[in-house]
């Protein structure tokens, strides 16, 4: 089985805790054909207004791809060496002409590989948070991530990869947490369709449970979407989380291959043996 993982976090995020060395011997050690480090960039937080419980560190991004560098010149000068290792960031979105001009300016600094499209705030709060609820019912809340969510797909600056559809179940206070694609099917609709139009990849993401939900990667395939990114979201150095049960799965809808991304040039393994 030929394994990529293409959303990973070092110690150079706020809440990563594993060197970009750490994290590529311990890709070696799995055999991973390709792994992207993905660190957090938080202009959401930074630009947008956007606001969490408590100050997340901003990411050194200088100091972040001169680390990656040194490791990539040492895999390279290895003759054993079969991991791809990818430079890439997670470009956590928020409304407004700023924060799209700051990762403009920044993408284009950088020859990053893959550029993740997050959604973490919407509203103004982080929905990772309990308190980004209050006074919401499941459906302005998750109505209102959508929303944001749909936005974020139109942003002038590139990116490859649309991330953990679902990530505000963590924090939702409901009985039922689950994103489920009958209850929003119009607004999940308008997601997927749009991915598709334009040609980028939907991930399937693993840091605390799957996101998103079988239902709606099955409505994404329905749709005609084949672009499928697996990102383990590690933040421990616990890569290719669930790796083999999710190639089963994506098998079993129809899936057949995964695309990981080369400077945004999107390239393609086979998922399964």
């Amino acid at each position: 089985m030929i394994k990529v993982d293409c959303h990973t976090h070092t110690n150079h995020s706020h809440d990563g805790h594993v060197s970009v060395a750490d994290m590529a011997k311990l890709a070696r050690e799995q055999g991973l054909h390709y792994l992207c480090t993905t660190d957090h960039c938080d202009y959401d937080l930074v630009y947008g207004g956007c606001r969490a419980p408590f100050r997340w560190g901003d990411t050194d991004v200088e100091s972040y791809w001169q680390d990656w560098k040194n490791v990539k010149q040492a895999l390279d000068g290895d003759k054993t060496n079969t991991l791809t290792l990818g430079f890439g960031i997670e470009a956590a979105y928020a409304d407004g002409d700023v924060v799209a001009e700051k990762y403009q300016e920044l993408i284009s600094k950088y020859p990053f590989d893959t550029v993740i499209n997050s959604v973490h705030c919407a509203g103004g709060k982080d929905m990772y948070f309990k308190s980004a609820f209050l006074f919401k019912s499941k459906k302005k809340a998750y109505g209102l991530y959508l929303d944001t969510i749909r936005r974020s797909l139109d942003v002038p600056y590139q990116y490859d990869v649309v991330a953990h559809i679902g990530y505000l179940t963590h924090g939702a206070p409901y009985r039922d947490k689950a994103l489920r694609y009958v209850e929003f099917a119009d607004k999940i609709d308008g997601i997927l369709k749009r991915i598709i139009e334009l040609d980028k990849a939907l991930e399937v993401n693993f840091h605390h449970e799957m996101n998103p939900k079988r239902d709606i990667i099955e409505r994404y395939y329905e749709l005609g979407g084949r672009k499928i990114s697996y990102g383990s979201d590690a933040h421990r150095g616990d890569i290719c989380k669930e790796f083999e049960s999710v190639s089963n799965m994506l098998k079993e809808i129809g899936f057949t291959e995964y695309v990981y991304y080369v400077k945004h040039e999107p390239h393609y393994v086979p998922i399964g043996d």
